[in-house]
């Protein structure tokens, strides 16, 4: 079996290099895409059918307690129209400055994935504060 974090520079690398071919905004836009359509995936996948559509506020906790519990960062919280990532999985691997990496737009796109998934509503994240270890995002 694959080490995990061997597929995390894998993953990280990746979004490196489709930004080489399409350049920065359209590797964003490409990335946070592909977050929320294997955000929904990866969730289905986890829970199965969902007995009840939640509304966006309750799916988002949601979303944050399950990222975090899966490991994908060590605190995930939604507080006063943000979401704070703590201890993200994808920093590590990243060479170079974090706020550049599209990761950080797959990142959105996998949580935006979650909350649609859960509750047929979109949210839409925008990055507020990016560094190595801390992400925060504003939601609407």
């Amino acid at each position: 079996m694959i080490d995990p974090d061997i597929l995390l520079i894998a993953t990280v690398q990746l979004a490196e290099g489709v930004k080489n071919l399409i350049g920065e905004k359209g590797a964003n836009a490409v990335l946070r895409d592909a977050g929320r359509h294997s955000g929904a995936k990866l969730l289905e996948s986890l829970i199965g059918h969902l007995p009840e559509v939640l509304d966006k506020e309750e799916a988002l906790r949601r979303t944050c307690m399950i990222l975090e519990e899966e490991g994908f960062a060590k605190s995930l919280s939604k507080e006063e129209g943000q979401v704070v990532v703590e201890g993200d999985i994808f920093s590590d691997a990243v060479e170079g400055e974090i706020e550049k990496s599209p990761i950080v737009y797959f990142f959105i796109g996998l949580i935006e994935g979650f909350v649609q998934f859960m509750s047929e509503e979109k949210a839409i994240l925008k990055p507020n504060s990016i560094e190595k270890g801390k992400f925060v995002f504003s939601y609407s």
